[in-house]
């Protein structure tokens, strides 16, 4: 009797050796896309390729959406996803689900004046998303966005100034972007390049034995973004400075904090 072969071993890490020439499907399914079936045809430590056996699509997945992968492959094997992802420009994007805020009704009391306000909110919204104003009505609009936006900016100089001549301080501005950096605290080193093209420098620095910094150098936009993580395979976008190390770009992480405070400690490396 014969001794039985090994079975080869698969190129790919746990959990996707499981998918190793096996069809399968996402759930939740990709939106924009017509068949759910989906093959596994490369990978590597931060995403992995497949193709769609209907349309030959063939479209990279960020490893960190990946969920659960069944145990049994009948009548298909499941793979589960994280987050609902759409299909848009030969890329996967998390779906962003639009909430409209109504104005808060203090509690226990209930004024006509109150409903008027809630109802003329709620119209406005439906007319700018279809039906028309009146020219009048866009006048009024425009007329309170330039007294609120003046009444703020009014506040923020009186402030400064009194701020400034108790202190003595000199009064110091703040750099800040003037585009969108289009940039989010889930985004990691190939969303950046995706969004931005390649780096004129890349450098890392570990802080401490628990955090490391990545520094991403783009001279041309006067721009070094930041990523960070307790592993350089899980550093994430956290935000960017100019070229004088000064913080432009700063981002809300999972437990409400934001990483200004952070980023602008940071030495220059």
């Amino acid at each position: 009797m014969q001794p039985s072969m090994p079975e080869p071993e698969s190129k790919y890490a746990p959990p996707l050796d499981q998918l190793a020439d096996r069809e399968f499907s996402f759930y939740p399914s990709i939106g924009n896309v017509e068949t759910n079936l989906w093959r596994l045809v490369d990978a590597n430590w931060s995403e992995f390729l497949v193709e769609n056996q209907s349309d030959r699509t063939q479209v990279w997945v960020p490893r960190r959406y990946l969920g659960d992968v069944s145990a049994s492959d009948r009548p298909v094997m499941i793979v589960g996803l994280n987050r609902a992802l759409d299909y848009k420009a030969g890329q996967v994007w998390p779906v962003q689900k639009r909430v409209i805020e109504m104005p808060r009704v203090p509690a226990g009391e209930v004024r006509e004046e109150t409903v008027e306000v809630e109802k003329t909110g709620l119209q406005s919204h439906m007319m700018n998303n279809g039906i028309r104003l009146d020219d009048s009505e866009k006048k009024v609009g425009r007329l309170i966005l330039m007294a609120l936006g003046g009444a703020i900016l009014l506040v923020a100089v009186v402030v400064g100034y009194f701020r400034g001549v108790n202190s003595g301080e000199i009064v110091s501005y703040k750099t800040v972007v003037q585009e969108s950096l289009g940039l989010g605290p889930e985004d990691d080193y190939f969303a950046v390049v995706r969004k931005l093209g390649q780096p004129e420098a890349d450098r890392w620095k570990a802080e401490g034995e628990s955090v490391q910094y990545r520094v991403l150098a783009f001279p041309k936009r006067n721009l070094n973004v930041i990523l960070a993580g307790r592993e350089r395979g899980q550093a994430l976008y956290v935000g960017a400075l100019d070229s004088d190390w000064k913080v432009v770009d700063s981002v809300n992480q999972r437990g409400g904090s934001n990483t200004y405070a952070v980023l602008s400690k940071l030495p220059r490396f």
